[in-house]
């Protein structure tokens, strides 16, 4: 094990959440592991929106609104706040609500998939993350290898990597198409419709323009299902307002 941090190779660019990535290895890594910490999501504190891939948009539509990042290169989002730089959906422990949808972006942190050299895929780690502990309760590393438990994140992490590249395609096909058009949300009040939040989503009208030929081709892609849990999340904008009422009334309270 090295004591120099020169030794340690960093991913290129940022990771969302990620506050110190750094590629997996046994010389810088082999003496850590895993222990849950005390507050396992209090790194989305200040958070209000998840990256999400097409295939959880119906189970996150249960829970939050889902929207895209924009009409160019579109990143799907469960939006879990409409309080500034809060995430409502942590409680003071640090812990997710029980009954809601947790995204696969925050599950699978503190890891992740990075491109490293020679465009060959490597793991990364945040070794910021209050999970990373010298007293583990699963090291990373058995003997020269990486433990099971080590191996069944590393395949939830190729399988993430996986859906976000089918996540890619459809995204783009949004956009080739021309679907995506900002949109507004707002709550009704005894003075008048109030403003929540400006968003990309699918515009019902150019969707139902397409040509049968394209709503063929998006169906046999799995396309429309996504299509349709993402309009269907859009109600949430008002349970997203009744979460902040009650939120703001207890503290007031």
């Amino acid at each position: 094990m090295s004591d120099n941090p020169a030794s340690i190779k960093v991913p290129q660019g940022n990771m969302f959440l990620y506050q110190q990535p750094e590629y997996l290895n046994q010389e810088d890594h082999g003496h850590l592991g895993w222990r849950t910490p005390e507050k396992p999501f209090e790194f989305t504190r200040s958070i209000m929106s998840v990256p999400l891939v097409a295939s959880e948009i119906a189970s996150a539509q249960k829970h939050y609104p889902v929207v895209f990042s924009g009409a160019e290169n579109p990143v799907p989002l469960a939006v879990v706040s409409v309080i500034k730089d809060r995430n409502m959906f942590i409680d003071a422990d640090g812990q997710w609500d029980q009954n809601c949808y947790i995204p696969s972006y925050l599950r699978r942190h503190p890891f992740a998939v990075a491109r490293g050299e020679g465009d060959q895929f490597a793991i990364v780690i945040d070794r910021a993350s209050k999970g990373i502990s010298e007293d583990p309760e699963a090291p990373f590393w058995e003997g020269e290898e990486l433990s099971d438990r080590t191996r069944q994140i590393v395949d939830f992490c190729g399988q993430f990597e996986a859906e976000r590249n089918r996540t890619r395609e459809f995204t783009e096909k949004l956009a080739s198409l021309g679907l995506l058009s900002e949109q507004k949300a707002t709550h009704p009040t005894p003075e008048g419709e109030r403003p929540i939040a400006n968003f990309f989503a699918v515009n019902v009208e150019k969707l139902n323009a397409l040509s049968p030929e394209d709503i063929v081709a998006m169906h046999g892609n799995g396309y429309l299902s996504f299509i349709f849990a993402h309009l269907f999340s859009l109600e949430n904008w008002g349970r997203l307002m009744v979460r902040s009422n009650a939120i703001l009334a207890a503290e007031q309270s």
